[in-house]
């Protein structure tokens, strides 16, 4: 008889993540949000487990067809340190919740490779639940290297998030070289971007074309140390900016204090804001002219996608995702750590035509409509949960997710690379 795993009628998806809404607003919980709802549209089951820090935070709520479910610890898992404790108490009670409940999901899906999922992984082993793991960075903040560092026990959680996880999602070439780098072998390493909703054109429309006002730039994320805002706000003002364009900031972090002092010495404050998160920022992404971000590190920013769906050209440094991303059609990079380059850049938006910031605001949206829409993405997912219960062998199966994705992702890839030389061919002087 055969005894290989039967693809189940209603996939039941569980997405652990170290964060999530309404207590942390940054990308990783907004892509993880869409992603879920975009699954529960194609049909799956997914649950949400994230921890709960605040008494006044719902320990269970429904947001669509996704449930989310919170385990009370005080810190956020993944920090470990002197927050070791909180890691410890979610580590018992996520345990507990797969355990019990093993016979209610087919597939545990990881957000972020930290510690808060060495007991996912864990316990999916023990269970044999195939586990799918998303990186969130690379380079110098790579997840498993973060995890390695930890004092004392830190090789140990590595092994733990590094050889227990079926399947890792790399959204970022950089990530995936991180990975390889890590001792994973390729066939446990899938390329699959982040996803991003695709606004309809009404909501497109701006009220003001290009060159009719001053330039406004806007940065949406965190207020967090590595995002370099205060090298974003120097450098606004190096530029000259402030009588001929708008910073605009929209985020909270343990910045903001120190970020606000710093807007008041340079006396920035009739051209520079900071904002408390929204929840719709397609208002502020309409009547914003660049996407600006200076930031250190990050995986593939959902913030530079959502502006790139609406047609807003990106000012960004080249961390990881990036170049999978912008292309000189569709945005200014710069180096990080690059004040000169970011100013360069910020001048050169500045006097830009209103005929190539159209051109530049036309590639942007079509490269993330043709790339990053969440339905797509989410129907990948769909692929990779469905190979991995699919009726092959384990190893089979994972390479069978892995390398269809890392198919699509190559031909994107290429497909990029033929439009910019036809870009470049299009502009470059005949002799």
């Amino acid at each position: 008889m055969d005894s290989s795993p039967m693809v189940p009628t209603t996939l039941r998806v569980v997405m652990v993540t170290p964060t999530y809404l309404p207590e942390s607003f940054g990308g990783a919980e907004q892509q993880c949000r869409k992603l879920c709802r975009a699954l529960g549209d194609s049909g799956l089951d997914v649950t949400i487990i994230a921890p709960r820090l605040k008494a006044a935070t719902r320990k269970r709520e429904t947001h669509g067809l996704t449930r989310i479910e919170r385990l009370r610890v005080r810190h956020a898992p993944n920090l470990g340190g002197r927050h070791i404790l909180s890691f410890l108490g979610w580590s018992a009670k996520l345990t507990w919740w797969l355990v019990t409940r093993r016979n209610h999901y087919d597939v545990i899906h990881v957000v972020h490779g930290r510690l808060h999922a060495v007991p996912a992984a864990v316990a999916g082993y023990v269970l044999g639940k195939p586990i799918v793991v998303k990186l969130g960075r690379g380079g110098s903040h790579f997840d498993l290297k973060i995890v390695r560092e930890k004092r004392l026990v830190g090789w140990l959680f590595w092994h733990a998030v590094n050889r227990l996880p079926t399947l890792f999602i790399a959204n970022s070439r950089e990530i995936a070289s991180d990975l390889q780098a890590d001792g994973v072998q390729d066939f446990r390493i899938c390329m699959l971007p982040n996803g991003v909703e695709i606004p309809p054109t009404a909501l497109r429309l701006r009220d003001r074309e290009f060159g009719q006002r001053e330039v406004r730039f806007l940065y949406m994320g965190r207020l967090d140390p590595e995002k370099a805002l205060d090298r974003m706000i120097a450098g606004f003002a190096k530029a000259g900016a402030g009588a001929r364009a708008r910073l605009t900031l929209v985020g909270d972090g343990v910045c903001r204090d120190q970020l606000q002092r710093q807007v008041r010495e340079l006396r920035l404050g009739d051209s520079v804001d900071i904002l408390p998160p929204v929840a719709d920022v397609g208002p502020l992404l309409r009547d914003t002219d660049f996407h600006v971000s200076t930031s250190l590190s990050e995986g593939m920013s959902n913030a530079l996608l959502e502006s790139m769906s609406f047609g807003t050209p990106a000012i960004v440094s080249r961390v990881s995702g990036v170049e999978d991303i912008v292309t000189p059609s569709s945005g200014l990079v710069f180096e990080p750590g690059d004040d000169d380059g970011f100013v360069t850049a910020l001048r050169r938006a500045m006097t830009m035509t209103a005929g190539e910031w159209k051109a530049m605001s036309d590639a942007a949206l079509e490269t993330v409509g043709r790339r990053f829409s969440i339905e797509g993405v989410a129907e990948r997912h769909v692929a990779i949960y469905q190979s991995l219960l699919g009726r092959q062998a384990a190893t089979q199966r994972v390479e069978a997710a892995a390398s269809a994705n890392n198919r699509a992702w190559g031909s994107a890839q290429a497909d990029t690379r033929r439009a910019e030389a036809a870009a470049s061919a299009e502009v470059t002087p005949q002799p």
